[in-house]
């Protein structure tokens, strides 16, 4: 149904506009004058994504993008998958950062102690968005495998969030290893808990094999949560010096940094200072100003103030 509104109903309702702007990779195969957002490619990557969205990607993405007349990256990262995997022109490529919810993940937005009420937990480890294979959730549960009870007892691991499948996978591990006492899956955390489940937390742990671009990360920075996060991809464009990094492949790398942190006041308090400061640079009043610039800059139209 979305495709032939795509395809068909909306180019015709779009056909007198200046330019078709799209901020997802989902657009029109009729009009040229139009800029495709592309958030990341990690079907092209990852056989294990829905065969759907699979197709649409290999094939009919392609055929939109060598179409339109620019091509939007939410990261770097992510622009130099679009030039790799879908053989576009570098100069047809443009990155814009994403912002995040500023108004929602902060500081002044958190309830103390409040998942320790609800939930029951405390000094607890997060991690969230287990919803594919490559958000690679194995090699943290293999991590925190190798602490000892004493260490997890008193810094039990919470996982929210997530899609069934890879759920149930995930849940079979963690019973396999006999973790059912210390490792917890909450499900869908409803949106106004987030900022206190990201504050209370000793860290978030963010394990990803490739982001295009990593909402959690920031949200975690802003709410006052240290990081620990995967050196590929996206994720040290949006992190900058803000956080401990990681060999998402290397499961004793990833229980050093985490222990670094756990075991470290000093440096706990020296990664919330730097996130604070790291999520001040995104924004989406930020991201639409670039907008802007980028259209008048490309298209030169006086109409164009109204479309934006």
């Amino acid at each position: 149904c979305r495709f032939f509104w795509n395809t068909f109903y909306y180019p015709y309702q779009a056909r007198k506009l200046d330019i078709l702007i799209s901020p997802t990779t989902h657009g029109s195969f009729i009009l040229k004058n139009q800029i495709i957002t592309i958030h990341d490619l990690i079907s092209l990557r990852y056989d294990n994504i829905s065969a759907h969205q699979r197709f649409y990607f290999k094939y009919l993405l392609p055929f939109l993008v060598s179409r339109a007349k620019l091509i939007i990256a939410i990261s770097e990262a992510t622009k130099k998958d679009i030039i790799e995997l879908l053989h576009c022109p570098e100069e047809k490529v443009k990155v814009i950062y994403n912002g995040f919810d500023h108004s929602h993940y902060n500081m002044l937005n958190v309830k103390t102690s409040y998942i320790t009420e609800k939930y029951g937990f405390k000094n607890y480890l997060l991690a969230v968005g287990p919803t594919y294979a490559h958000k690679n959730f194995e090699t943290l549960l293999k991590a925190y495998n190798s602490f000892d009870v004493s260490f997890r007892d008193h810094h039990p691991l919470l996982i929210a969030g997530g899609k069934k499948a890879y759920l149930g996978q995930l849940k079979k591990m963690v019973s396999d290893l006999n973790l059912d006492k210390h490792v917890h899956f909450l499900g869908y955390v409803p949106f106004e808990l987030m900022p206190s489940l990201y504050r209370e937390a000793k860290a978030l742990v963010f394990p990803s094999l490739h982001e295009g671009f990593g909402f959690p990360l920031l949200e975690a920075m802003a709410c006052g949560c240290p990081v620990i996060v995967s050196n590929t991809s996206s994720m040290p464009e949006v992190c900058g010096d803000a956080v401990v990094y990681f060999d998402p492949l290397n499961q004793e790398a990833l229980a050093r940094s985490i222990k670094e942190v756990l075991n470290n006041e000093s440096l706990q308090e020296d990664l919330r200072r730097k996130g604070i400061i790291q999520v001040q640079k995104f924004s989406w009043e930020q991201t639409a100003k670039s907008f802007k610039k980028l259209i008048e800059h490309h298209f030169q139209s006086p109409n164009l103030p109204h479309y934006v």
